[in-house]
């Protein structure tokens, strides 16, 4: 039977037709096996998620009093020096104090809301006009001077992520572009032990979900790209 196969094999390749239909499953065979062992390689020698994204001190900056916002100089995605002025504000007035509503005389007092760093306006919390209490944002500052990589990593593969690691991240909002970092820090907490309404089944039936948990991770940014806070990334730490 086995001599049979052997000659049947010689007459297939013997035509034109076998020889292409022969190279073409043998570079398929090839190609998945190519695949088959970077696949393995990139599970070995990296840990990958796409469940990360950029983050940044988000700074609120407003008043120390309650006051009347007279003019308000940026606007979002504004870019702010520490010191430059954001606002002007004053002490309101009315005829009824009590009453904050429809000011109609300019407020008194004047005094200058500065940016605290260097950054970007992220969001505005009010408008020229408005009357704002102590303590309330008026806007709220991306600071630009620190900027790293939250990645929440499974529990199952923590045991592999060590301060140092290099890293290479892939950046959404940079259509795709990648930048290097490194491990800094893992939280010593999972994910959800941060939520408002951590897990907590005490039931009989119960299901076992594996967790993540957050990974920082520094960005190198020799090109200073603006990296908007909250963007997804995705990572991929070198373990070996």
């Amino acid at each position: 039977m086995a001599s049979k196969l052997n000659e049947r094999m010689k007459s297939i390749l013997s035509t034109k037709r076998g020889k292409i239909i022969f190279l073409i499953a043998s570079v398929l065979v090839l190609a998945s096996v190519v695949l088959g062992i970077n696949f393995w390689y990139q599970g070995y020698a990296y840990v990958s998620t796409n469940n990360a994204r950029i983050s940044a001190p988000l700074i609120p900056v407003g008043a120390l009093t309650p006051c009347q916002i007279i003019s308000l100089d940026v606007d979002y995605g504004s870019y702010v020096e520490k010191g430059q002025i954001i606002a002007i504000v004053g002490m309101p007035r009315s005829d009824n104090p009590t009453n904050k509503q429809g000011l109609k005389e300019i407020p008194v007092g004047r005094a200058s809301i500065e940016s605290p760093v260097n950054g970007y306006i992220a969001a505005v919390w009010t408008y020229p006009g408005a009357v704002v209490n102590a303590g309330q944002p008026i806007v709220t500052v991306y600071d630009i001077s620190e900027t790293w990589v939250s990645a929440n990593i499974s529990e199952t593969r923590l045991y592999r992520i060590t301060p140092g690691q290099e890293v290479a991240i892939k950046v959404d909002s940079l259509g795709g572009a990648t930048l290097k970092g490194h491990v800094q820090g893992i939280a010593a907490a999972t994910a959800a032990s941060f939520s408002l309404l951590p897990q907590n089944n005490t039931s009989v039936n119960f299901t076992k979900v594996a967790q993540v948990i957050p990974v920082k991770i520094a960005i190198e940014n020799p090109d200073n790209y603006i990296l908007v806070p909250g963007t997804s990334v995705e990572v991929k730490i070198a373990t070996k």
